[in-house]
């Protein structure tokens, strides 16, 4: 389900919620609340065709990812409105935007040199300009340096700072009749099963490689393409349930191209190399999948010997 957005208002970026103090509602019950004031305000939009609460259900299953918090709500409802630039309507906090000193009333004519001034509409008939930063700030990798020029009162602005992003945990939401009003999955929401020779062992663990590996210790995504000659299926699913007992993976690394461009100008080689990785899996583990970027190995391209498979994290995790 695709959540229904004000056609006056673009909001770019996520808040970090405020932390919990001792006094605070527990997280779950705070979760709700949130859950049930978003429905409230999506029923009373005519987002569900007027149908009655208890007529409405639905389940909405996303993935982990890692998102920007850059913060900005801008009034993208035209392009005569953006015209001249995206008027920022708000900033929230604890975001870049914040940080950077962005106020409500400035107006964005560029980001990080890319002017955002006539850009027209977009199919909707919502300002292009909109999509156009949303584009480029999504793009940038978290610590990206940032600079938006900026009218303010009419005098040109130049404020300067880093882009911070977080990863958000996968999400299980079921809403209707006999449903939980909201679950978090704490186990992921898109599981494969493969068939495993479980070696002997008892139990179930789990293979995951949605890419959250630390970047500070060159670590980066990777696909997880079979499990023991099987293949894992589809673009999109991050992690697998396996027998526990020891399993023979075949990855390809996905690092991106700028980083071999730090020295290099161009990347060698006809395409990705595929690597095997023999992992023993125990019961109730989850094991976090990267590739671990050789530095000293960067102009090895062919034969693969600038990058290895890695399990960097093991998590216990419940496998029912």
């Amino acid at each position: 389900m695709s959540i229904v957005k004000h056609p006056m208002l673009a909001l770019l970026g996520l808040t970090l919620a405020t932390a919990v103090s001792a006094q605070s509602p527990p997280v779950e019950q705070r979760l709700g609340e949130e859950v049930q004031l978003a429905l409230a305000r999506l029923i009373e939009s005519g987002a569900f065709a007027d149908k009655a609460g208890e007529d409405i259900a639905f389940t909405l299953d996303e993935p982990a990812r890692r998102v920007n918090n850059l913060g900005l709500l801008v009034d993208s409802a035209n392009a005569e409105r953006a015209r001249d630039g995206l008027r920022v309507l708000g900033v929230t906090p604890r975001s870049a935007a914040q940080r950077m000193g962005i106020k409500a009333g400035d107006r964005i004519v560029a980001v990080n040199g890319t002017s955002l001034s006539g850009l027209g509409a977009d199919a909707a008939g919502h300002a292009q300009a909109a999509a156009t930063m949303r584009t480029l700030v999504d793009a940038l990798p978290d610590g990206a340096p940032l600079e938006f020029s900026l009218q303010r009162e009419d005098k040109p602005l130049a404020l300067r700072g880093e882009l911070s992003s977080i990863v958000l945990p996968p999400i299980h939401l079921k809403v209707g009749r006999d449903e939980l009003l909201a679950s978090t999955a704490s186990a992921g929401t898109a599981t494969r099963r493969e068939p495993q020779n479980d070696g002997g062992a008892s139990g179930c663990g789990r293979f995951n490689d949605f890419d959250v590996a630390p970047r500070q210790q060159d670590l980066y995504g990777v696909k997880l393409l079979s499990i023991d000659g099987n293949s894992t299926g589809p673009a999109g699913v991050h992690q697998f349930r396996i027998n526990a007992g020891t399993h023979e993976l075949k990855l390809v690394e996905l690092i991106p191209a700028k980083v071999y461009r730090r020295l290099n100008p161009t990347r060698l080689g006809d395409g990705p190399e595929v690597k095997t990785l023999t992992v023993t899996v125990k019961a109730d583990t989850t094991y976090y999948l990267a590739a671990k970027f050789n530095e000293d190995k960067r102009n090895s391209r062919v034969g693969g010997d600038y990058w290895d498979p890695v399990v960097w994290r093991e998590t216990p995790d419940k496998c029912g």
